[in-house]
């Protein structure tokens, strides 16, 4: 299965993403922080997946797209936020986000979004 890194500055977010997934049998490593993300995203763990939200400071989540594509082009990422203007949707579509999921979701939107791009990525 896979191993994903959730990218989150809600607790909630966290726990709830976090046990769907590993219900699903992958490993989940949760952060809260950007600057937490950024310091993974540059080591030399292996992760299949980033899903990230938008809005967290100071480090946001556009930054992390911007970096993830830096440091592992082929990682495919998913956005899980509230913040759902059209620009912002465009912008992380642009930046090559698979999928954008708005907040509040239903977590079969999230399973969806995660599990197509873990095929197009493989």
């Amino acid at each position: 299965m896979a191993r994903i890194l959730l990218v989150d500055d809600e607790e909630s977010v966290l726990r709830t993403v976090g046990m769907l997934f590993t219900s699903e049998g992958h490993e989940v490593v949760a952060v809260r922080e950007g600057a937490k993300a950024e310091e993974k995203l540059r080591s030399s763990e292996a992760f299949d997946l980033m899903l990230t939200d938008i809005r967290m400071a100071p480090i946001d989540g556009m930054q992390l797209i911007r970096l993830s594509h830096e440091v592992r082009p082929a990682m495919p990422i998913v956005v899980i936020s509230a913040l759902c203007s059209e620009k912002t949707v465009k912008q992380a579509m642009s930046l090559g986000c698979f999928a954008y999921v708005k907040k509040p979701f239903k977590m079969e939107e999230v399973l969806d979004a995660v599990r197509n791009a873990l095929i197009k990525g493989s």
